[in-house]
C-alpha cells in the first residue's frame, strides 16, 4: 500500500513539474513576444518623429533658405536641395534623408525616410507631404466671388453648400473650387456669374444650381490661392501696416458696441462672441477669426484707403443666429472657411476665399454681391509682397 502511495505521489509530482515547465515556457514566450512588440513600438515611434522632423526641416529650409525657396517657387527643386542627417537628437542610431520634388511651380512632394538602428536590426518609415505656397496675385484679373484654393488631394480645395431651402444668392463674379464644387440638398442661385471647378461640379441629394444669365464649367484649370502677406518682415505686410494691435485676450475683452477703424491686427485668435461690433477697415488675425451672433449686429465696412474684410492666417468660422451680419470686403481663410447661418440677414459685398470652404444656411439665404472695389486694396500685390505661409495639402505615411 505504501509503494502505491509513493507511485501516486511520483505521478502527481511529475504532472506538477510538467505543468510548471509548460507554464514557464509559455510565460517566457509571452515575455519575448511582449518585448518584441515593445521594441517594434519603440522603433516605430522613434521613426515617426524622425521622419516628421525631416519634413519640418525641409519646410523650414524652403521658407528660410533663399536658394531653396527660389527653387521651390520656380519649380526647379533637385537633389542638390536634399537633406541628410545622422546622429539626430544626439542619437547615433537615428538618421533621416529628405527630398523635395516639384510638381508645378510653388508646389512639391516632400519625402522623408527615417532609419533607426537597434543592435543588428533596423527599421524605416517613410512620410510624404504635399505642400504649396500661395503665389496668386490680386488685381483686375481676380474675378472670383467665392473661391476654394487647396490642391494636392481630394480633401482640399472643396466648396460645399448645404442646409435647407436656398442657401446662397450670388450676384456677379465666379464661384470656383480647385477640387469639388458640391451643392447638397439645397439650392444656390447664380445671377450674372459662373460656377467653375478644376475637378467636378456635383448637385447631389436634390441639390440645385439655378443659373440666371450664368454658366457652369468643369473641369477648368486650377487657380493659385491669393497671396496674403500676414507677417513677413516687409514693411508692407499686414502686421507692419497695422494701425491698431491687440493680443488675443485684449481683443476678446472689447465690449459690445465697439467700433474700430483702420487695420486691426490681432496676435492669436480674434473672437467676436455675441456682441454688436463694427469695423471700418480690415480685421487681420495671426490665428483664427471666429464670429458668433445670437441676434446681434456685426458690420465690416470698407475703408477708402485700406478696403475691408476679415483675413485669417488660419480658419475663419462664422456662426450666426438671427441678427444682421454685413461684410463689405474680402473674407479670407488661409485654412478652412466655415460659415453657418440660421435666419440671419447675412450679406457679403465683396468676396470670400479659403483653402477649403463650406457654407451651411437655413431660414434665410446668404446674399453674396461681387463688389471688387471693396477689397481691391486688400489683395493689391503691393500690399502683399510675399506669402511666407506654406500650406500642407496632403500627408501620408508608410513603413
Amino acid at each position: 500500500m505504501k509503494k502505491n502511495n509513493q507511485g501516486f505521489v511520483l505521478i502527481i509530482s511529475v504532472l506538477i513539474l510538467t505543468t510548471l515547465l509548460l507554464l514557464g515556457t509559455y510565460l517566457v514566450a509571452v515575455s519575448n513576444s511582449e518585448n518584441k512588440i515593445a521594441s517594434a513600438q519603440f522603433k516605430a515611434t522613434k521613426n515617426y518623429y524622425l521622419a516628421e522632423t525631416g519634413i519640418n526641416e525641409m519646410i523650414w529650409k524652403i521658407q528660410n533658405d533663399e536658394a531653396t525657396g527660389d527653387a521651390f517657387l520656380a519649380g526647379t527643386l533637385s537633389s542638390a536641395n536634399n537633406i541628410s542627417r545622422s546622429n539626430v537628437f544626439d542619437d547615433a542610431n537615428a538618421s533621416y534623408v529628405v527630398s523635395a520634388v516639384n510638381t508645378v511651380d510653388g508646389e512639391a512632394w516632400i519625402t522623408a525616410t527615417s532609419t533607426y538602428v537597434v543592435g543588428d536590426s533596423s527599421s524605416q518609415r517613410v512620410v510624404k507631404t504635399y505642400i504649396s505656397q500661395a503665389t496668386g496675385s490680386g488685381g483686375a484679373e481676380w474675378n472670383f466671388s467665392s473661391f476654394a484654393g487647396g490642391r494636392g488631394s481630394q480633401q482640399n480645395g472643396n466648396f460645399r453648400f448645404n442646409g435647407s431651402d436656398t442657401v446662397l444668392v450670388s450676384n456677379g463674379g465666379r464661384l470656383h473650387a480647385n477640387q469639388e464644387f458640391k451643392v447638397q440638398g439645397v439650392e444656390i442661385m447664380i445671377n450674372d456669374g459662373a460656377v467653375t471647378s478644376a475637378n467636378v461640379i456635383n448637385e447631389v441629394a436634390g441639390g440645385l444650381i439655378t443659373l440666371n444669365n450664368s454658366y457652369t464649367d468643369a473641369p477648368t484649370s486650377s487657380v493659385d490661392m491669393l497671396q496674403i502677406d500676414f507677417d513677413s518682415a516687409d514693411l508692407n505686410s499686414w502686421v507692419n501696416r497695422a494701425t491698431d494691435n491687440y493680443t488675443e485676450s485684449e481683443f476678446e475683452d472689447l465690449p459690445s458696441g465697439t467700433t474700430l477703424n483702420g487695420i486691426i491686427y490681432v496676435i492669436g485668435d480674434a473672437n467676436i462672441d455675441e456682441k454688436n461690433f463694427t469695423i471700418t477697415g480690415v480685421l487681420v488675425a495671426s490665428g483664427e477669426i471666429e464670429i458668433k451672433t445670437d441676434g446681434q449686429t456685426v458690420t465690416v465696412n470698407a475703408d477708402e484707403t485700406y478696403g475691408g474684410g476679415l483675413l485669417s492666417k488660419e480658419d475663419v468660422i462664422i456662426d450666426t443666429e438671427n441678427g444682421t451680419v454685413t461684410i463689405d470686403g474680402l473674407i479670407y481663410a488661409s485654412n478652412d472657411l466655415d460659415i453657418t447661418n440660421d435666419s440671419t440677414v447675412f450679406t457679403i459685398n465683396g468676396a470670400m476665399a479659403g483653402f477649403d470652404a463650406e457654407v451651411t444656411s437655413s431660414g434665410s439665404a446668404i446674399t453674396l454681391n461681387f463688389v471688387p472695389e471693396n477689397f481691391a486694396s486688400v489683395i493689391n500685390p503691393t500690399n502683399n509682397p510675399s506669402s511666407p505661409l506654406i500650406q500642407i495639402d496632403h500627408w501620408e505615411e508608410q513603413y
